[in-house]
């Protein structure tokens, strides 16, 4: 398969340029709704739409945005920011505090089912100190409260009344980001136009169009044919534009890891000894290796791409004599056809994939090759994107990871609290519980002293590998390739599913 993609995509030709006033990128997800409140932090048209108080430039650093300056008290309780002047909506009409307390309002109403609401649950008090100004008062202090003011500020003259959940503001939004709406066809692309008065200088290419390709194969392809300018390319065929003087090739380092998330609420995944004894069963190295050509290392936990990430933690080896053992300790045992058995039943569970994602259904294939040598069957099983409900099957190939402050992908995704059962707009799918986890995130989320901080984020991660909810796999480095012509494009540390690599997008030009 591999050799005959290569082969493909070295015999393709031109089939047409793209315009020189237009850029054309492939981006892997399509929002249900462009609109900031509702995002899951890999939605590119929400990002180039809209903007927030802060922005992030490529090291991770916080810059002023619609904000020009602020100030924090010294308790961490206490933030003020003054907005730039002269900024305007996309259809013309002034910026001002009443839109930013229009959005923290919004993302705080627990009628607005929001994912990130648990970010600004802390906001006691909001006051207006004159058209420019504003302050906000926390009831405890969160350290990455600046990282989450970079969320899109809404319109309040266009939504004041309105639901937020409802409204077809949410298919034809008005931001103050570098592009306006021009069309969505859904399912295909996003039109966009430069807007005219974006504040932070003007944008180098008139018009933007995000392709939704959802297969990195199918990016590549389109790059090769000329039908896209950009694009985050399939790891195995990345290679084959090193050497191609019409495209730049950059591997950009990602906070972006891949796991095995268990369901928790199937009996035979239950007991920490037995997902233990998976860990063990799991060859990462040659996963990194073979799966993604050694583009990216091998995950422990989720934060070794952080500073949070310890000097020194504990790991799984790839030990399946081990991970046997310690299961034959917990009483199973192998039965003639070479499956697992206790009490009469086969240790046997599901995989699931999503079908749009080849490195995804790769690994679970790999995975059930794995498991299979220690004796446990597993049913691989792959499907669209949405259509199954990842808080129900048995496990999943999940991916989580955030370059920004650590609690931003820890909390929400491991928190008790965040469990779907109890919250429906968290992200603990597989309905994970302790107890020493919850401490530590929640010390991390609320004290300001980063050594404690870094202590607290440790002690999360030694909680974890006592009672691992994941099989921790790979992090990526992901494949951007673009048309050699483009100027601008600046490599950065991207997130989950690459997002980010657009953070400028309004400075590149051909």
């Amino acid at each position: 398969m591999k050799r005959l993609c290569c082969a493909l995509l070295v015999f393709l030709s031109w089939i047409y340029a793209t315009p020189k006033d237009t850029l054309i990128v492939a981006v892997e997800n399509e929002p249900s709704r462009i609109n900031p409140v509702f995002s899951e932090d890999h939605d590119v048209a929400i990002g180039v739409v809209f903007s927030g108080l802060v922005r992030l430039n490529e090291k991770m650093e916080i810059l002023p945005d619609l904000a020009k300056q602020w100030s924090v008290s010294a308790d961490g309780l206490v933030y003020e920011f003054e907005l730039r002047d002269g900024v305007k909506w996309h259809d013309g009409q002034p910026f001002g505090v009443d839109d930013v307390i229009f959005t923290l309002q919004s993302l705080k109403n627990p009628k607005i089912n929001s994912p990130l609401r648990v970010n600004f649950e802390m906001i006691e008090k909001i006051e207006k100190l004159d058209e420019k100004k504003l302050r906000i008062t926390l009831s405890k202090p969160f350290p990455a409260f600046l990282d989450v003011m970079s969320v899109g500020i809404l319109p309040k003259h266009l939504l004041e009344g309105k639901d937020l959940n409802q409204t077809s503001f949410n298919s034809s939004p008005i931001g103050t980001g570098p592009y306006r709406l021009k069309q969505w066809k859904k399912g295909q692309y996003i039109s966009l136009e430069a807007n005219p008065f974006f504040y932070l200088g003007r944008v180098e290419t008139p018009k933007l169009v995000l392709k939704i390709i959802a297969n990195p194969s199918i990016s590549a392809i389109e790059l090769k044919n000329g039908s896209i300018d950009v694009g985050l390319v399939d790891f195995e065929i990345a290679s084959s534009f090193a050497k191609d003087s019409r495209f730049k090739l950059v591997f950009l380092s990602s906070a972006d890891y891949r796991a095995l998330m268990f369901n928790l609420k199937n009996p035979l995944l239950k007991d920490p000894k037995v997902r233990i004894a998976l860990n063990y069963a799991i060859n990462k190295e040659a996963m990194v290796k073979t799966l993604i050509n050694s583009h990216g290392f091998v995950a422990h936990h989720p934060l070794q791409v952080s500073w949070a990430n310890p000097l020194a933690y504990p790991t799984y080896s790839y030990d399946p004599k081990k991970a046997l053992k310690l299961l034959e300790d917990l009483g199973w045992k192998m039965g003639q056809n070479k499956i697992l058995q206790k009490d009469g039943k086969n240790f046997e569970f599901e995989i699931y994939a999503m079908n749009n994602d080849p490195l995804r259904v790769a690994l679970a294939s790999v995975l059930q090759s794995e498991l299979a040598k220690i004796g446990i069957r597993t049913k691989v099983v792959v499907k669209p994107s949405g259509s199954f409900d990842y808080t129900q099957v048995d496990s999943f190939l999940v991916g989580w990871g955030s370059p920004v402050d650590p609690d931003l992908h820890t909390y929400r995704v491991f928190a008790g609290s965040e469990d779907t059962d109890l919250n429906q707009e968290g992200w603990n799918f597989g309905h994970y519980q302790n107890p020493q986890v919850d401490r530590s995130l929640s010390l991390a989320r609320s004290t300001l002293d980063l050594s404690e901080r870094k202590k607290s984020y440790a002690d999360f991660i030694e909680a974890l590998y006592q009672d691992p909810p994941y099989i921790f796999l790979m992090y990526l480095n992901f494949p951007l390739v673009y048309k050699s012509e483009i100027k601008g494009i600046i490599p950065n540390i991207v997130g989950h599913h690459g997002v980010g690599f657009t953070w400028n997008i309004w400075q590149w030009r051909k």
